[in-house]
């Protein structure tokens, strides 16, 4: 049995268009984006001096549903995982490309930026960013990152 191409396919297909560059876009411009935090960054005061923010960060609970984490010495590394796993945090709207390019510093060259489905607390999803384990996983080990140990230690 042939199977039917999906209505889409055939719409393309029959209407001999191909997708057309809108000139007038930005394609390469900045856009505000929630970047998911799942470590030191959840703590207010931390994610204040790495950005430089004049005012406290409005930060919402949120998730990652399909992600684990591991230990990089006593912090935590986000690795992509096998569906059913979560992994709880905070969300944050980042303003700039100066603010993103701050995150990269401090997340160091072992993380790499990855687009994500940001679950929050409300229901709402949205498609985000987060920094996620780029380096060796050797470097890593079994356990979870206390936030509540770190904030009392810092």
């Amino acid at each position: 049995m042939v199977k039917q191409p999906s209505g889409i396919v055939r719409k393309s297909v029959l209407s001999r268009k191909a997708w057309e560059e809108d000139r007038s876009h930005d394609y390469n411009a900045f856009h505000k984006r929630f970047y998911f935090f799942y470590g030191t960054l959840m703590d207010p005061t931390t994610l204040t001096k790495v950005l430089q923010l004049r005012s406290r960060p409005q930060l919402l609970p949120a998730r990652l549903d399909g992600y684990n984490c591991m230990r990089w010495g006593p912090y935590p590394a986000l690795l992509d995982g096998p569906p059913g796993l979560t992994v709880y945090g905070m969300a944050y709207e980042v303003d700039s490309p100066a603010e993103v390019e701050r995150l990269k510093v401090y997340e160091t060259d072992n993380h790499i930026t990855k687009s994500c489905w940001i679950t929050f607390k409300d229901g709402r999803e949205l498609g985000g960013k987060n920094f996620g384990w780029d380096a060796d996983k050797a470097l890593l080990k079994e356990g979870a990152f206390d936030f509540k140990d770190w904030q009392m230690e810092n």
